[in-house]
């Protein structure tokens, strides 16, 4: 009887490990799939798209900005698309660390054609975004973007 109960136990929490993973395994794609579409509106300039998806009260930092607050980020936005093209772009290499079940880190690297002020877009770029599931939606809270190191000589 004993040992019933410890393999009804054990079963149970690897049924619990199950769904946990199952339950990570579909936020992932969410959140990486989220990132797809804030990229997306950022190179349409879709401001609406784009706040869909991103904490107002978020920060980034950037090479081209700096620290900025997304709402101060949104204040420039008509300004900064129109001087922006992109003509096309990628998220690829995506890894996602869990902080807790309602906070995560998205790294990737994006990549992509474009010119902002007529200067080129630097491509690649390694960039993580942090997103955190409020009210049952998640949402980018923080992003950062870092040139990518040149590839080492050989």
């Amino acid at each position: 009887m004993k040992l019933l109960r410890v393999l009804m136990a054990g079963a149970m929490i690897a049924g619990g490990t199950t769904y946990a993973a199952a339950q990570d395994a579909q936020a992932e794609k969410t959140i990486v799939a989220n990132e797809r579409a804030v990229s997306a509106a950022f190179a349409k300039g879709d401001a609406a798209a784009f706040k869909e998806h991103v904490a107002v009260d978020g920060w980034a930092i950037d090479p081209m900005m700096g620290l900025m607050s997304v709402a101060d980020f949104l204040k420039g936005w008509d300004a900064m698309v129109k001087d922006m093209k992109i003509a096309s772009w990628d998220i690829t290499d995506s890894k996602v660390l869990w902080v807790d079940a309602n906070t995560a880190v998205h790294s990737y690297k994006w990549t992509g054609k474009g010119t902002m002020s007529g200067q080129p877009i630097p491509s690649p770029t390694l960039c993580s975004t942090v997103w955190a599931k409020k009210g049952g939606k998640w949402s980018a809270v923080f992003h950062q973007e870092t040139m990518a190191p040149p590839p080492p000589k050989k």
